[in-house]
């Protein structure tokens, strides 16, 4: 009977330290490793709520610091030392002035206003030319249509376009241009008969030319406003 009692006590001691050890593993390896699936829902519940508030800058209708504007530079053009200041002047009042754009407009301008004047096609002047170089210009081709000249230009090359000079009165900006060019030209009588010039031969020209911009106007165009011998 002893016996019994004390393999019934073993068989008890046994049992109840299987379920200790079973309650135990439960704990440590029927639970979730990691976040349980509520966490896992609420973090990612915040992650959305996070970014639908972080609305980006631009559609906030701001926009972030633009950034500090550089000294001007003018080392992709020809351009004089006296120049320097007024085209700093310039850009400071347009910003969007481009000296290397400047210059390549000019002497499209320097072909376009030569050919122009050659052909007495006004219309093609009028936007090119300040109003009292557009008079002039007008003016002696209606005294050339009226003797029945006709003049021919041709332009091999410009062979020099350098700033030399720039200056900001006001909003008025004026840009001199030193332009030296391979040109031939020449004028024929109604008859057919040469006046002057010859188409044949190419001459050095040299001249230097105004621009003149009103930097506050919408027109972003520069007009001519003056010519003289180099």
């Amino acid at each position: 009977m002893r016996c019994m009692r004390v393999e019934l006590l073993q068989i008890l001691f046994f049992a109840g330290l299987a379920v200790f050890i079973g309650v135990r593993l439960y704990m440590a390896l029927g639970r979730p490793v990691g976040r349980s699936h509520e966490e896992h829902a609420r973090e990612e519940a915040e992650k959305a709520g996070a970014r639908e508030t972080a609305i980006p800058v631009r559609e906030q209708g701001l926009q972030a610091e633009p950034p500090v504007r550089e000294q001007a530079s003018f080392s992709t053009v020809d351009v004089d030392e006296g120049a320097y200041d007024g085209l700093e002047a310039i850009a400071q009042m347009d910003p969007s002035f481009d000296a290397y754009e400047f210059i390549k407009g000019a002497r499209a301008a320097y072909s376009m206003i030569a050919n122009a004047f050659a052909k007495g096609d006004t219309a093609a002047l009028e936007p090119l030319l300040a109003p009292r170089v557009m008079t002039a210009y007008r003016e002696a081709i209606t005294a050339r249509e009226e003797r029945g000249d006709v003049l021919t230009t041709e332009i091999d090359r410009i062979r020099e376009a350098r700033l030399q000079e720039a200056s900001l009165n006001g909003p008025k900006a004026k840009i001199k241009v030193r332009f030296v060019a391979e040109i031939a030209h020449e004028t024929r009588s109604a008859d057919g008969s040469v006046v002057s010039g010859d188409i044949a031969a190419l001459h050095p020209v040299a001249e230097i030319w105004s621009f003149e911009r009103d930097v506050t106007s919408d027109n972003p165009n520069w007009q001519l406003s003056a010519v003289r011998p180099a």
